[in-house]
């Protein structure tokens, strides 16, 4: 069987969520072009082809937020097991992947590097009132960003994080709404662990129809 199906997965630069979108040969039927676009609806990925033989990728980068752009073959598109990566010209890191589903996956998770043990480069655990519980919170709260249940109560779901000792801030830049989870005792992790969506309101975050963090 030859696979007619590829799987490219970047990062958002309107949202920030991890997109995979699947791509078929069959997507270039009369035309040598199609864009690929984000759920959210911003246009990430301009993909461009000669004769379905080369495929030329036009990408926004999240970490530069400029566009970048990589030749491929049709071999390495649909028949590689090895996945491509797009790459930020200007960091080198790699921002996206394209191939099989599976590979592409095992690939953005090797990427995620975890919240503790970054901080823990960085010498940030003296700063925290409670090393452990911060680190767990803001990995749950990073669990939702990724799955783009956290968001303002005005639609925006780019939401700036400013990290405490004790608490992290989120706060929305176009209705300048604030939120504060808190992150210095065990209560406040389970409490937080409960919350599948974050929604950011004038009265804190809104974990469900009933409560509030």
């Amino acid at each position: 069987m030859i696979p007619t199906t590829t799987v490219v997965a970047i990062r958002c630069p309107e949202c920030g969520i991890i997109e995979y979108i699947s791509v078929s040969l069959f997507s270039f039927s009369g035309s040598n072009s199609i864009t690929l676009k984000c759920s959210c609806g911003y246009e990430i990925i301009k993909l461009t082809t000669k004769k379905r033989q080369d495929f030329w990728f036009q990408y926004i980068c999240a970490m530069c937020e400029g566009r970048h752009l990589l030749k491929a073959t049709r071999n390495q598109m649909w028949l590689s097991e090895t996945p491509l990566d797009l790459l930020c010209e200007e960091t080198g890191i790699e921002v996206g992947y394209i191939g099989p589903k599976e590979k592409v996956k095992e690939k953005v998770k090797q990427q995620d590097q975890s919240l503790a043990e970054m901080a823990d480069k960085l010498g940030f655990t003296d700063y925290f009132n409670n090393a452990s519980v911060m680190y767990d919170v803001l990995e749950h709260v990073y669990d939702i960003a990724e799955g783009g249940k956290l968001y303002c109560i005005c639609g925006n779901y780019e939401i700036e994080v400013e990290i405490y000792p004790e608490y992290i801030m989120l706060a929305c830049e176009k209705c300048k709404v604030v939120g504060k989870v808190m992150a210095d005792a065990e209560e406040d992790l389970q409490l937080i662990k409960k919350a599948r969506e974050l929604k950011l309101t004038r009265n804190g975050f809104l974990l469900d129809k009933k409560g509030r963090l």
